[in-house]
């Protein structure tokens, strides 16, 4: 979701299960900040996940994202309340993108 107003954006991705562990969320996520902050402009890009899927935080993690928070009852799914953990990154703290690190 992108919030022009706001100079930032969202960052989501779901990969099925038989691609896991592949970096293709990686790679992919990467090239979306790279298009984010060089060709929207944008300052701002965050994402968040749910506490049960660490690897999502990896992801994040490996491209750059700092975590900010842990949103308690965030989100509504599935019948019920989902807590979610908040990474973001910043235009100005941002570094090369790359599968690799």
């Amino acid at each position: 979701m992108r919030r022009p107003a706001h100079h930032r954006g969202e960052l989501g991705y779901w990969v099925g299960v038989p691609y896991w562990g592949r970096g293709i969320a990686t790679e992919a996520a990467g090239e979306v900040l790279r298009f984010a902050f060089d060709v929207l402009g944008l300052n701002r890009v965050y994402a968040t996940h749910v506490p049960r899927n660490p690897a999502s935080g990896r992801v994040m993690e490996k491209l750059g994202m700092q975590r900010e928070g842990y949103l308690r009852s965030h989100a509504f799914a599935g019948g019920h309340y989902e807590d979610l953990i908040l990474y973001a990154i910043i235009a100005g703290d941002r570094r090369r993108f790359s599968p690799e690190t």
